[in-house]
């Protein structure tokens, strides 16, 4: 007994035709565009994740210029740092930009010792990513205001 194969005339054609591009099949079978990356809802892992490169990136870069400008500035520190004082910037707008300074770097290295955790292949359920990513963001905020109000005051 064969069996025949009925086509289901309502399936486009997965082939090329002659003649046709990627995009002109595309749009011959309907397939919607991939969504963009602005109206794309981001996930805490995704964001945490794109943002411990940023800040690694941005630290990196930040040391090599701190370290450059040692080297070729013709004072000390304690030169650059009483000229800054000099300013005169309110405690709060000082405090909050110090915080703001060193955010980045308390959350690389609290999301540093996270990964860690990953390489030994532990917490990647998807409800421990979360809170481990939500205890990342709540130690580095604190550890930066922490750092902040000390460096207020010294």
């Amino acid at each position: 007994m064969a069996v025949a194969l009925a086509s289901n005339s309502t399936v486009p054609d997965r082939k090329m035709k002659p003649g046709e591009d990627f995009w002109k099949k595309n749009e011959r079978m309907a397939r919607p565009m991939s969504p963009h990356v602005l109206i794309y809802k981001f996930e805490l892992p995704g964001l945490l994740s794109g943002s411990h490169r940023v800040s690694g990136v941005i630290y990196s870069l930040l040391t090599v210029g701190i370290a450059g400008f040692a080297l070729v500035a013709p004072e000390h520190a304690p030169y650059y740092l009483d000229a800054i004082k000099s300013w005169g910037i309110p405690s709060p707008i000082l405090f909050t930009l110090k915080g703001l300074l060193v955010w980045p770097f308390m959350y690389h290295t609290c999301n540093g010792v996270r990964h860690l955790f990953w390489d030994a292949a532990k917490g990647f359920e998807l409800d421990t990513l979360y809170k481990t990513g939500y205890t990342v963001l709540t130690i580095a905020t604190l550890l930066s205001l922490a750092t902040a109000y000390y460096f207020q005051y010294t």
